[in-house]
């Protein structure tokens, strides 16, 4: 019977963890390029016999791992000639301070040195994993491979690669992604890289269903604080009215 209530504590702390995980979800499902991650939980059941002989059930939960949906955002029409979307699987390489970050969110502009730049402020590397310099005042192209050109002269190429699990990249509060695992899991060029020049990819989070989810769980979470309440009502009884007989 007590362990009736781990189950259900421990149930309850899961559905907040994923409640959590809805809320950064929800809040940014209008940021472009964002991928929606999700709770993975596992449960075990365990069945045996004590030193008495009696038989015993145990049933355990824990948080497995916080996985990340990588499907295709909705392409965004912007019309503006420095967005780029990614219409493959793969990411954009970007500069930050503790080493390269990798980003779907191909909103970028010029900073006052002529570089390509994501909105925070991050330079944009090329191919080879140099920032991309744009002359002054030039007419800038992106061409589907991922060129780019001014004035008609290619000056680079943006810097898109792919993993070959990138479940495993962890998303930060930069926007970006980061790979803890070069070794086991590096960058690789993919060979079907394609951007749409005037676009942006939407989040693939879809706020109706994420408000769904979180209603069901709300409810879950008070399945869970009942069946606490009825164990320790229970367990109140046998101790005090039990002994008395």
């Amino acid at each position: 019977m007590v362990n009736g209530l781990y189950t259900a504590s421990r149930a309850m702390t899961n559905i907040l963890a994923k409640q959590d995980i809805n809320a950064q979800n929800i809040a940014n499902a209008s940021t472009n390029g964002f991928k929606m991650a999700r709770l993975v939980n596992t449960s075990e059941v365990t069945v045996g016999r004590n030193d008495e002989g009696e038989l015993r059930q145990k049933e355990s939960q824990q948080i497995s791992e916080v996985s990340t949906s990588f499907a295709q955002g909705p392409m965004v029409n912007t019309g503006n000639e420095f967005d780029v979307a990614l219409t493959n699987p793969g990411f954009f390489m970007v500069e930050a301070e503790d080493g390269v970050r990798y980003t779907r969110n191909g909103s970028f502009s010029l900073n006052s040195y002529g570089e390509l730049v994501t909105l925070s402020g991050k330079r944009v590397l090329d191919d080879s994993g140099q920032p991309l310099v744009m002359k002054d005042g030039g007419s800038v192209h992106f061409m589907d491979d991922g060129s780019v050109n001014v004035d008609g002269q290619k000056v680079g190429k943006l810097g898109i690669v792919d993993f070959p699990d990138a479940k495993k990249l962890r998303y930060g509060q930069d926007g970006c992604y980061g790979n803890p695992d070069p070794k086991g899991n590096p960058p690789v060029v993919p060979t079907n890289a394609s951007i749409k020049s005037g676009f942006v990819e939407g989040s693939n989070a879809d706020p109706i269903s994420i408000m769904v989810n979180m209603i069901a769980d709300y409810r879950n979470y008070e399945a869970a604080q009942h069946t606490m309440h009825a164990v320790d009502e229970t367990l109140g009884k046998a101790v005090n009215e039990v002994g008395k007989v």
